[in-house]
């Protein structure tokens, strides 16, 4: 009655006298939608989205405009018979192919026959015709005159850095400055202190208190800034197979009117070398917000050691134990908030970019009601709590879940 009301029963050229909306008919599936899957699939509308695409709005548009649903229905029937002739087609050939009339290649053509695989023929039917990068090759294959060395591999996890970063060469301040990060000399300081105390290749951890002042003195003065990394890992149940590959964002703040406080991805971060990613889910992790990616700068004349390896300012953010358990009943997901010192101020240390394990989907929790200011730009800025959604990529879903 609401939309009579207000006069919004139109199409896009006159006044409609029925309720036949697409989108109002997609309105009325998000409730019911919401209680069967979960919240985590809403807030991330792309998969909605591309489902509506192809069930609904491509088939639609072959119609005559008149019986959408059945003939909707058919379109994708006939699709479908398509496909699956498409597939009986290639699995034939592929056998018919290795066939010979020849008694003396029986032999060899026997071999053919039983080497041939049916998940590997629709696999190749399937499949996107691009292939990924594989930057565990690309690590092994890379010169190491380039200092940070732009891809790398630790554990079960290929790091990817662009070659040229977005700034050569900022001053510390002025990326403290530009990203908000006002502790961010007292944190480097801080790491080069256990770094040094420790020597190089161990992990390190949160936890500890601010040992240096905002003013303490650094090895080196200026820092190259970059606004993306990429993690890609090997898949949970074969190893010797190419997994995900994501991208990890920390853009600073008013880059541009959508982003306005910055654009910031949350990963799994290692520090403990006891336990491994994703054998240990998140035994000996941590989930972290990446706030900056960066490395020393050499000096222009003369050289640091300290420009040999790459770095990120990570924010922690803690679990919410729920009525004892680990997860939220409801949904089975992390509740996560930003980890505080006493001071107030978020906690954030200095990492070795290596210490990244995996790209990490967190999305509001809100609670009863919902804060309608929140967009998808904002939504890290202006939240309390958040889920880690471990549904959306299958392979995090067996290392959170520890599924075998």
């Amino acid at each position: 009655q609401a939309i009579l009301d207000a006069g919004l029963r139109k199409g896009k050229k006159r006044d409609l006298d029925h309720f036949y909306i697409p989108k109002l008919e997609l309105i009325q599936s998000v409730v019911p939608s919401i209680t069967q899957a979960g919240c985590p699939l809403q807030w991330s509308a792309d998969t909605t989205e591309h489902a509506h695409i192809e069930v609904v709005k491509e088939p639609a548009s072959m119609t005559n405009h008149h019986d959408y649903d059945a003939q909707v229905c058919r379109a994708l029937d006939r699709d479908e018979r398509c496909r699956l002739f498409d597939a009986a087609i290639r699995l034939q050939t592929a056998i018919n192919d290795a066939t010979v009339d020849t008694d003396e290649d029986r032999d060899e053509t026997c071999e053919d026959l039983e080497s041939i695989c049916p998940q590997d023929v629709l696999r190749d039917l399937w499949t996107a015709n691009r292939q990924s990068t594989n930057f565990f090759d690309v690590a092994r294959k890379e010169s190491t005159v380039n200092l940070p060395p732009r891809t790398i591999v630790a554990g079960f996890t290929a790091i990817h850095l662009n070659f040229d970063p977005i700034h050569r060469r900022q001053s510390i301040d002025e990326v403290a400055r530009q990203f908000q990060l006002p502790d961010l000399r007292a944190a480097l300081a801080d790491y080069v202190k256990r770094e040094g105390r420790a020597g190089r290749g161990r992990f390190h951890t949160f936890g500890r208190a601010r040992q240096s002042g905002r003013d303490a003195s650094l090895p080196f003065s200026e820092l190259q800034i970059w606004h993306k990394v990429r993690l890609q890992q090997k898949s949970y149940h074969f190893p010797d197979k190419l997994g995900s590959t994501f991208t990890i964002n920390a853009h600073p703040p008013g880059e541009d009117r959508t982003w306005k406080f910055g654009r910031y991805d949350a990963a799994i971060l290692q520090v403990d070398q006891a336990h491994q990613w994703p054998l240990s889910g998140l035994t000996g992790h941590n989930v972290v917000l990446v706030r900056l990616i960066m490395c020393p700068a050499c000096p222009k004349r003369g050289h640091t050691p300290w420009a040999t390896r790459a770095l990120v300012y990570a924010e922690r953010l803690d679990v919410v134990y729920q009525r004892g358990s680990e997860t939220e009943p409801t949904t089975g997901l992390h509740v996560l908030r930003m980890a505080k010192r006493a001071s107030g101020e978020n906690i954030g240390e200095v990492f070795p970019l290596d210490q990244l394990r995996s790209y990490a989907h967190i999305v509001p929790r809100f609670g009863r009601v919902a804060d309608n200011r929140l967009t998808h730009s904002n939504s890290i800025y202006g939240s309390k709590n958040f889920f880690l959604n471990k549904y959306f990529d299958k392979d995090f879903f067996y290392s959170i879940s520890r599924v075998l």
